[in-house]
């Protein structure tokens, strides 16, 4: 007998082993092996056995060392979503099984308990029109069929409670459900809600940072069909089901449910729409700002839309919102009005909330003879100013993690003297600790977030309890907003949201803005601000008038016209080498592959360093759905020069 194997490697094929005859009874596609790999024992993954030895004649195949696995962790659903994600994404087959299956052969299975309790906790208030019309349609699909549909409608109108509802039809019926949301702030908070209402041997909470002993835990029981709801990252939708019943997406139109930071790279909207009908359940996207490539998926009939209109009782208020400019008389960074407002609710003992989406103390360190910004002298990034009371006043740089004193020499002139411009959450709250000595602030961005000790979740537990004066955080805490006790919420910098290389940054920014206006229109007297320079650099009157649909109308309109996503597929390439000459050829090579297979190219355009060695640039190809597949296949498989490294990123969201 012989098997093929591959492993958590990036080389995209397999490798051919004959099996012992003690081990033949044992091998299957989808087991975890032992195998010798190069001159070492390395761990692999079956993927076919036969008697056949395909092999090229005159080599002797090396012996299978032993096998992992009693069975296949995974399912039978394994080797079809692998080519699924491969297809769509491109990758390594064996980096993208090893992302669904553990690689550590001492993660292995524990068996299923022998008896399960379920208790359901259901609210007894009564529902909306639109809840009770998106139960009774979900209620009655039929079942093992594959039905997804959008709950859609602004914030408060129920469409999680209703997610709740038919999560716990699906547990008392000893289903599998999976609940995403964006990020592992929003995890956090959400997993208490669903213990208190599931009971908490019966949810699981699984995102990235979760210990190993836990992640085990729970890979078992999800991979053993235990009845369960999973509340997750997008990392959850790569869990090996066995029964899964039904699948939901809250705020379906987050950035973060898109992977491209490491392999594989997947989109959670369109992973979960093969998954949930492979499994054959129902599949809900909730947002109060779908993304467009949902919006166009409903006017393609691919997806039904279930409206939710009216607010649910004791939450329809209409919230205050103005717009100011970016500083004032006492402050840089907030304006007069601001300042005015969060003295208000400094009186009312009221949590406020102001957003900036760019960390630390400052976004650059310049020089004041020549305006050169200091640089990190490991890759060449701009460095910002960071002032802690543990580790001081000093620049990092926020790509590598490398810091530095704030003596600097002006590499240009040979300066000495240097001043910080701009400023970051950190710099903001140094400001609000001056204006405002006695106000409880803390900050909530992915540095404080860095560590349990951290801040963010002091911040994270304040949002809700009420407990903090001024929080101030980066976008993400616009994502954590459920629950929470914030009357008044800020938009310290607008041109900084809307100045990007990313053609999604206006979509972005107003997703962000109907967030916090969905939000403030749950609560009594609710204030949003918005600072900005030039406050005809975006259409404000459909978030006055609180109507999403026709932002999304006139973003979409602006798509078709420039042939952008929904409108086509876009493809990057970042193409990274030592020396420029090198650089440019391989991305010449590059282009000329796809520009047969590509409507438009393109670039390329340069990226910041990212060592100090390397330049890097990037291609951007447009192409339409019948030669996407053909395209991306292709760019996926080239080889590039032995200096010179080649990503392949499909549906980019980064584009910095």
């Amino acid at each position: 007998m012989y098997c093929k194997v591959v492993y958590d490697v990036p080389l995209d094929r397999d490798f051919d082993y004959a099996v012992p005859a003690e081990l033949e009874a044992k091998i299957a596609p989808g087991v975890r092996v032992t195998a010798p790999f190069g001159r070492v024992l390395t761990g692999g993954m079956v993927v076919s056995v036969s008697e056949i030895n395909t092999a090229p004649e005159g080599i002797k195949l090396k012996e299978i060392a032993s096998v992992v696995d009693p069975r296949p962790l995974f399912g039978s659903d394994l080797f079809p979503l692998m080519r699924f994600m491969k297809s769509r994404w491109g990758g390594p087959i064996g980096q993208i099984l090893f992302s669904l299956v553990p690689p550590q052969p001492y993660f292995k299975p524990d068996s299923a308990p022998s008896s399960v309790v379920i208790d359901v906790k259901t609210p007894s208030f009564a529902l909306t029109p639109s809840q009770e019309n998106a139960l009774k349609t979900v209620r009655s699909f039929p079942a093992y069929e594959f039905h997804p549909v959008l709950f859609n409608g602004p914030s408060y109108t129920g469409k999680t409670e209703t997610v709740l509802r038919l999560a716990g039809d699906v547990l008392a019926g000893y289903g599998q459900a999976l609940i995403t949301v964006p990020d592992i702030a929003a995890a956090r908070q959400f997993i208490a809600e669903a213990e208190e209402r599931f009971g908490a041997a019966n949810v699981f909470c699984w995102h990235s940072r979760m210990l190993l002993s836990k992640k085990k835990k729970y890979f078992s029981a999800v991979s053993n069909g235990l009845p369960c709801v999973v509340i997750s990252t997008r990392s959850g939708a790569l869990l090996p089901f066995k029964n899964l019943r039904l699948a939901a997406v809250l705020d379906e139109g987050d950035d973060n449910y898109k992977q491209e930071e490491n392999k594989p790279y997947y989109h959670l909207r369109d992973l979960l729409l093969f998954r949930a009908k492979t499994h054959g359940c129902a599949l809900i996207f909730a947002s109060a700002a779908p993304s467009l490539e949902m919006l166009k998926l409903v006017q393609d009939g691919s997806v039904r839309e279930l409206p939710f209109k009216e607010p649910v009782p004791g939450r329809a208020f209409a919230p205050q919102i103005k717009l100011t400019d970016k500083k004032g008389e006492k402050s840089r960074f907030l304006s007069d009005f601001l300042l005015e407002q969060l003295t208000e609710n400094l009186k009312r003992k009221e949590t406020a909330l102001l957003i900036l989406n760019r960390r630390g103390y400052s976004n650059a360190y310049y020089c004041l003879n020549c305006g050169a910004y200091a640089k990190c002298k490991k890759c060449g990034a701009i460095l910002a100013r960071e002032n802690t009371p543990e580790k001081g006043d000093r620049l990092v740089c926020k790509k590598c993690g490398h810091t530095e004193g704030l003596d600097q020499k002006c590499p240009q002139c040979q300066n000495l003297i240097f001043k910080s411009r701009g400023g970051g959450t950190q710099k903001i709250v140094t400001e609000l600790s001056k204006l405002f000595p006695k106000a409880h602030l803390l900050r909530l961005d992915s540095d404080t977030l860095k560590t349990k000790a951290g801040q963010g979740f002091e911040a994270l537990n304040a949002l809700k309890s009420g407990s903090a004066d001024i929080i101030v955080g980066t976008r993400l805490a616009s994502g954590a907003l459920r629950g929470a006790k914030v009357t008044l919420a800020a938009v310290l910098d607008a041109e900084l949201e809307l100045d990007s290389p990313d053609f999604r940054a206006s979509e972005k920014y107003g997703q962000m803005l109907f967030s916090l206006r969905g939000h403030l229109s749950g609560v009594a007297d609710g204030r949003l601000i918005i600072q900005a320079a030039d406050k005809e650099a975006y259409d404000y009157s459909p978030l006055l008038a609180g109507d999403y649909a026709a932002a999304a109308e006139t973003e979409m309109l602006l798509r078709e016209s420039f042939l952008y996503p929904p409108f086509v597929r876009l493809i990057k390439v970042l193409i990274k080498a030592k020396e420029t000459d090198l650089l440019n050829a391989e991305t010449a090579r590059i282009k000329r592959l796809g520009a047969g297979k590509a409507l438009e190219v393109l670039g390329p355009v340069w990226c910041a360093k990212k060592t100090d060695v390397l330049k890097k640039q990037y291609l951007l190809f447009k192409t339409d759905e019948a030669r996407w597949l053909d395209l991306l296949a292709s760019l996926d498989a080239f080889a590039p020069a032995k200096k010179a490294t080649v990503k392949v990123s499909a549906d980019p969201y980064d584009f910095y």
